[in-house]
């Protein structure tokens, strides 16, 4: 016999054999060469180079439709949540930053308006409406300062603005 047939003998497995080395079922082995991972040599023969090969393309392919599938998922899980804040906005649940702003800005102005007309319309003696109008600046110094750190919360996404805000 040429040297050749003898080492592809020596390399040949059995089909039990095969599946005792990879530590799997006999029906598995068959599904790999149904699935064209592993070659047969002969009837109920494989060599151990087609075997090992297959075995590695095999689990190579479950790692690649794996790898796929997650970054499939990740897309559907985004699509998804960019759905659920489409829905969110029209119920009117959410609102752009910009939008609360221009509301805040506009109580502002209006409040801002109604105070500092107060101590005109509450005395006419200066020296009084002269003390309601530092009282009234004070307080407009406060809600200022407060308006400004609820300004940079609102630029900072990571901040929860319905914590309570420290004084």
């Amino acid at each position: 016999m040429p040297e050749s047939v003898d080492k592809q003998r020596g390399n040949a497995l059995t089909v039990n054999q095969v599946a005792a080395l990879c530590g799997r079922s006999t029906q598995w082995v068959h599904q790999l060469v149904k699935a064209g991972f592993v070659q047969k040599q002969g009837k109920n023969q494989y060599t151990l180079v087609s075997v090992v090969r297959g075995v590695i393309a095999y689990y190579e392919d479950l790692q690649s439709k794996s790898s796929k599938t997650v970054a499939a998922s990740r897309a559907t899980e985004a699509r998804t949540r960019e759905i659920e804040l489409r829905i969110a906005e029209r119920r009117r649940e959410l609102i752009a930053v910009e939008d609360a702003r221009a509301v805040v800005l506009e109580f502002g102005a209006i409040i801002k308006s109604e105070f500092g007309a107060l101590p005109a319309r509450y005395t006419r003696e200066m020296t009084e409406r002269r003390k309601l109008e530092q009282e009234v600046n004070g307080s407009f110094e406060r809600i200022s300062a407060a308006a400004r750190r609820s300004e940079a919360a609102l630029a900072d996404p990571e901040r929860d603005l319905s914590a309570k805000s420290e004084a």
